[in-house]
């Protein structure tokens, strides 16, 4: 692995918008890593998804073999651990994780025997029954390279920091907090929270809310900016979390389109003459079902392409067999030409996500979408054996309730869905295709990763009705190794992401807790 000191300035062509960013990265041996945000903290994953571009990969590297990892460490925390935010390094050379979890949140020793819990704090708000309808807010974090660190609670932006500064045992203090007025919103906390959020590449916090408010912020919350997307009174629902990219834009998917709101340094905008765009997709019907969080879309948008190749943004959509779309993320090439009668031109790909089975009518995956390089990577969050339970009812608390039920039993062999499925795009004959299928592999609900430097593809999944972590080779999908974590109920990933540390730590949240697997 190579650490280079760079300096780089990127402007938008559709705002004449000029970044400057120094930055020490990373870099692995592919080429593929994205531009550094300098306003995050400098660790292997200072955010969800880990940056704007939200790919889910990594450049560090991370075991070659089962037995590169030590038995896991578990603290408990709290009802559900979608992700942790790894600090910049203290003075003394440690790190700590911060998260977020439903009604509180935590800071937890790096690297350290036992995964010592340093402090707990609850959020304002506190816990309700209400808030179990609303499971995405509050999902996604970040932490700046100040060792600030952002998350949501309903409507309000909270701003977390070390109570003695530069000292990791600090207890946590709420530095500051920022609610999101009345008048931008189409309802109540509980109706319409903050869902995604992201940081863009001049310092700013982006947001988007559950009814379709895009917010740009000021990190100090002196300054805020709104655009409200969708019907004026009922908007456009969005389960899941942004992306956004060095010139400004800013990747919002809902129930019926790709969004790409463009941020002009100023302004908020969907204007397309600022860059922003609209496009629908095959957006399925308007129910939820057992593992699903919302209409439409499952998962997080993710950007494809760096540099000046293609760049794309990419989801899964909602039809009831699943497809990978692609979007051109810029202007859409002269020649290009719509790939189907009455799709949207900027659609560049819409390909079955069918796992091996070109006769298979339904898939299922709420995952955000593995991206390195032009390679996308899908899991299978098919549960099977769920007509037993309750049906989804329309009701998010409901709904919400039924899909903690189904996701708690997806380890067992009974209910655990199989399939790992990669495409990947050819710039030359802009086509996008199948690279490999894994139909023996279980990623029951995580979200997985992948180490561009051991050129690995992990996840949190399960063998043996025992919660695992499951390695493949990146360019075959062959099953390298799996490394067995324990029939304790308590390492279910419950939604969480595995993400890569120093040293090829593995952490994952887990539905009580988080756990911590050391390499050796």
């Amino acid at each position: 692995m190579l650490v280079r000191k760079f300096t780089r300035t990127f402007t938008s062509a559709a705002t004449g918008l000029s970044l400057t960013l120094m930055s020490s990265l990373a870099l692995s041996a592919d080429g593929h890593e994205p531009p550094s945000n300098p306003f995050l903290a400098d660790s292997p994953w200072p955010m969800t998804h880990r940056t704007p571009y939200s790919q889910g990969s990594s450049p560090y590297p991370a075991a070659m073999r089962r037995w590169d990892l030590r038995a896991p460490d578990y603290v408990g925390t709290g009802l559900t651990n979608p992700t942790v935010a790894m600090s910049p390094r203290y003075a003394d050379g440690s790190r700590v994780y911060w998260g977020s979890t439903f009604g509180a949140v935590y800071k937890l020793a790096a690297n350290a025997k036992g995964l010592p819990l340093i402090d707990r704090l609850d959020k304002p708000s506190g816990t309700g029954l209400d808030d179990i309808g609303n499971a995405t807010s509050g999902a996604y974090t970040l932490v700046d390279h100040e060792n600030r660190f952002f998350t949501v609670d309903g409507v309000t932006v909270l701003a977390y920091v070390d109570a003695v500064h530069g000292d990791a045992g600090s207890p946590i203090a709420l530095e500051r907090q920022f609610t999101l007025p009345d008048s931008v919103l189409r309802g109540d906390a509980q109706e319409d929270p903050i869902v995604g959020m992201t940081l863009l590449w001049d310092g700013s916090l982006a947001v988007a809310t559950k009814l379709g408010t895009v917010a740009v912020m000021s990190r100090d919350f002196s300054a805020f900016h709104t655009v409200q997307l969708g019907d004026a009174q009922t908007g456009e629902e969005i389960s899941n979390s942004i992306s956004a990219d060095e010139t400004g834009g800013i990747y919002v998917v809902s129930e019926k389109a790709m969004n790409r709101v463009q941020w002009t340094g100023t302004t908020l905008s969907t204007n397309e003459n600022d860059g922003a765009w609209r496009a629908l997709y095959e957006a399925g019907g308007d129910t939820t079902g057992s593992g699903r969080l919302g209409p439409g879309s499952g998962s997080t948008p993710s950007l494809m392409g760096t540099g000046n190749g293609d760049r794309f943004v990419v989801i899964t959509d909602g039809q009831e067999l699943s497809h990978l779309v692609l979007f051109w993320r810029d202007e859409i090439p002269e020649d290009w030409q719509p790939i189907a009668e009455g799709k949207d031109r900027r659609i560049a790909a819409e390909v079955p996500v069918d796992f091996g089975d070109p006769a298979r009518a339904a898939t299922l995956s709420e995952q955000s979408v593995l991206v390195r390089g032009y390679g996308a990577v899908v899991v299978s969050n098919d549960y099977r054996n769920v007509d037993a339970l309750p049906d989804t009812s329309g009701n998010d608390l409901i709904d919400n309730f039924t899909n903690g039920i189904t996701v708690a039993l997806s380890g067992f062999t009974e209910y655990q869905p199989f399939g790992v499925h990669k495409f990947e795009w050819d710039p030359v004959t802009r086509t996008l295709e199948t690279a490999w299928v894994n139909t023996e592999t279980s990623c029951p609900n995580g979200v997985p990763t992948m180490s561009a430097s051991s050129n690995m593809f992990y996840c949190v999944g399960a063998r043996w009705n025992a919660w695992t972590i499951e390695a493949l080779d990146w360019n075959t999908g062959e099953t390298e190794f799996s490394k067995w974590l324990g029939w304790n109920p308590l390492y279910n990933s419950f939604y969480a992401g595995l993400v890569i540390g120093d040293d090829g730590t593995m952490v994952s949240g887990t539905t009580l807790g988080v756990i911590e697997v050391d390499s050796r």
